[in-house]
């Protein structure tokens, strides 16, 4: 028998609240939802502890150095059943063999939003970094409050392998920032770069394809692209985790199990715009969604996205490092 209450820390735009409600209705148990606006803000909580979190998200490349941590407790997954839904694709990442410790929770991209009634040329990362065409744009575009998504994006622009942390590598990909910081509008997270897409203030942004379709879709902004650059573009995985300390466990497991179910799943991608690895999914969504090549890529597309390495606390040193050099510039 569930009983108290169960709290999630989860990414902002990244889910209806009103599922919850459903959740109650089942269980009987409330659900405090909590928002953050990048990894390093909810790996955060888990490395403190006691945050009072039952589930925490995580993309994929934070998901290893919190297991090896022992900041995650072990799935119980007789009950989480609906994880006989999941893709099997998503079942065998090598961040996690097996789903022992992690529960994929939705996948996207980040690439580039854009207005296509301001901006008709964009195609590449070159483009997005180059000062001569970033002239026409000058304080229109934006880059992500998201530090290891701005490195990755920078290393696929210089053609570097994503997992290569030399000196020399960090130093071009810190230079090639600097060089495009003077153009921009500046480094916003989901809260100041939406608005400013639907508002004409911003004309591009680095972004996560779940919010660009939201202004398009959510809040019917048509003219509103995603645009995944010639280079390639950061894919990413969110995971559902529960902590070592979580008040509540048997409730995380449950609100997981719930979260998965098709039905459930469905109503986020269609409330939030955000793909869920359930196959059982697709038949339940309109055809404009379930067409749609941002929210789920064709094949072509499939082959320019790249899952980020694995972060490890050295390379995050070495990201926070750039990071702070470029903003206190």
């Amino acid at each position: 028998m569930l009983k108290g209450k169960v709290a999630m820390y989860d990414w902002s735009n990244n889910n209806n609240p009103f599922v919850f409600d459903l959740f109650k209705d089942r269980t009987g148990v409330d659900v405090i939802y909590d928002l953050f606006n990048s990894d390093d803000e909810a790996f955060a909580k888990l490395e403190a502890g006691g945050s009072g979190y039952d589930i925490v998200v995580l993309t994929d490349k934070y998901v290893r150095n919190a297991i090896e941590r022992e900041y995650v407790r072990k799935l119980d997954k007789s009950l989480i059943p609906n994880l006989k839904y999941l893709d099997p694709k998503f079942r065998e990442l090598e961040y996690d063999p097996g789903n022992n410790y992690s529960v994929p929770y939705g996948f996207g991209s980040t690439a580039i939003g854009y207005n296509r009634n301001k901006i008709k040329d964009l195609t590449s990362w070159k483009q997005y970094f180059d000062p001569n065409y970033l002239e026409k744009y000058k304080k229109k575009v934006s880059m992500l409050e998201d530090p290891p998504e701005v490195i990755f994006a920078t290393k696929i622009y210089l053609g570097k392998d994503l997992d290569d942390w030399s000196d020399s590598t960090m130093e071009e990909v810190k230079n090639a920032l600097l060089k495009q910081k003077p153009y921009l509008a500046g480094y916003f997270g989901t809260d100041n770069y939406l608005p400013g897409l639907e508002s004409e203030t911003i004309y591009a942004a680095h972004a996560y394809n779940g919010d660009v379709l939201t202004a398009k879709y959510g809040d019917g902004f048509k003219n509103i692209e995603y645009l995944i650059p010639e280079e390639g573009a950061i894919a990413w995985i969110d995971n559902m985790l529960i902590p070592k300390d979580a008040p509540n466990p048997d409730a995380a497991h449950a609100l997981i199990n719930f979260l998965i179910d098709p039905l459930v799943a469905a109503y986020k991608t269609i409330s939030v715009y955000i793909a869920m690895p359930i196959p059982a999914t697709k038949k339940l969504l309109p055809e404009e969604l379930a067409s749609e090549p941002a929210l789920i890529p064709p094949e072509d597309m499939m082959k320019r996205l790249k899952l980020s390495p694995v972060l490890t606390d050295e390379k995050r040193a070495k990201i926070n490092d750039v990071w702070e050099q470029v903003i206190s510039a």
